[in-house]
């Protein structure tokens, strides 16, 4: 899972920063363009195809240790290998806190 305490907090307080799309690394192919990315002001960032933060679950998931990603405008792009993507139906993780 990558998941490292954080340094400011304890359990990682995760803001919704915009929309994340998800491409395979070896491929280029995209895998899904609607995820939200996350972050916290220890700079960790999180990304979901799910709305933790209204309480719903997360589905499939990368935390800030498999996150390899471009931003523009609100919109990241995150070169992932599949095999690294995670998957809850929860809506939390440990370690993190998912904020509106």
């Amino acid at each position: 899972m990558g998941v490292s305490d954080c340094n400011l907090f304890g359990n990682h307080k995760m803001e919704p920063q915009g929309r994340a799309i998800i491409k395979n690394k070896n491929t280029g192919k995209t895998i899904n363009a609607h995820w939200t990315y996350y972050k916290c002001k220890c700079r960790d960032f999180f990304a979901c195809s799910g709305a933790p933060q209204l309480g719903e679950p997360i589905f499939d998931y990368l935390t800030n240790h498999y996150l390899n990603a471009a931003a523009m405008s609100g919109i990241v792009t995150v070169h992932v290998d599949p095999s690294n993507i995670s998957n809850t139906s929860k809506s939390t993780i440990p370690g993190h806190r998912f904020m509106w």
